[in-house]
């Protein structure tokens, strides 16, 4: 694994879980002073502009920077467990505002999605993507797709969000989770075969 890469997955566990019991500074919406990260011992070999570079060629869109009374900022875009105060999201107030909502997961954990639903586990969002080529959204090596009845789950008073990086995004219920009841289909992903959902 390159330095970059080694430093990117630092920054997305650090900026996602870790920036408040780090010690760090975190603003309502997420950010935290790049210069305060570089002074953690997994950063200290790194520059400013070594961050930048990550942000400027991550395909996913994980990470943004400002610059905040002059000073430069970074935050994760999404895919947090911290509680953000004021996350910059984008509320999904009718179906049509999203053309299509699927969750990727694997085989192996459908029965038990199928029996409990979607948990956001330790995250404040169940993640999904506006279709299947969209790059953030799916988690890595997954092989089966959900697709969400939006138009149901929004009538039923479910919340639905859009990050800055286009990933969708809902906290579920007030249990976290989103019921099987607004399982719309599911199929294989490599195969399109059809997975029965009830």
């Amino acid at each position: 694994m390159s330095d970059l890469n080694r430093l990117s997955r630092f920054l997305a566990k650090l900026l996602r879980h870790e920036a408040t019991s780090r010690g760090l500074d975190i603003t309502p919406e997420g950010y935290v002073v790049i210069e305060d990260v570089l002074r953690l011992p997994e950063a200290r070999s790194f520059k400013v502009s070594d961050i930048e570079k990550i942000v400027a060629n991550d395909s996913k869109g994980r990470f943004k920077i400002r610059t905040h009374c002059g000073t430069k900022q970074i935050k994760a875009t999404q895919a947090h467990s911290i509680q953000l105060e004021s996350p910059e999201l984008t509320p999904i107030n009718h179906y049509s505002d999203a053309r299509v909502v699927l969750h990727g997961t694997k085989t192996e954990y459908w029965p038990s999605i199928k029996a409990e639903g979607l948990s956001r586990k330790t995250r404040t969002h169940i993640h999904f993507a506006e279709g299947e080529r969209v790059q953030s959204g799916f988690p890595p090596n997954c092989d089966m797709v959900i697709e969400i009845n939006l138009e149901l789950a929004l009538k039923d008073g479910l919340k639905f969000y859009k990050s800055e990086n286009a990933v969708i995004l809902c906290a579920g219920n007030i249990n976290g989770v989103i019921s099987p009841r607004y399982f719309k289909r599911a199929y294989n992903l490599h195969t399109r075969e059809s997975i029965k959902i009830d």
